[in-house]
């Protein structure tokens, strides 16, 4: 698996944990920094991101 889709699955996994009330490194806040808290990756996209 590529570093951008472990990275895609991460995010979605995040999401799920967040929206199902249930998340495990973050306040759960409906928020681009609790997503990446959660997610476990940067809040700031890379240079060469282009789309999640």
């Amino acid at each position: 698996m590529s570093g951008a889709a472990d990275e895609r699955d991460r995010i979605r996994a995040a999401m799920d944990r967040i929206l199902t009330g249930q998340p495990e490194r973050s306040n759960g806040a409906l928020t681009i920094v609790a997503l990446a808290l959660e997610a476990g990756v940067p809040a700031t996209p890379s240079p060469s991101a282009t789309s999640i």
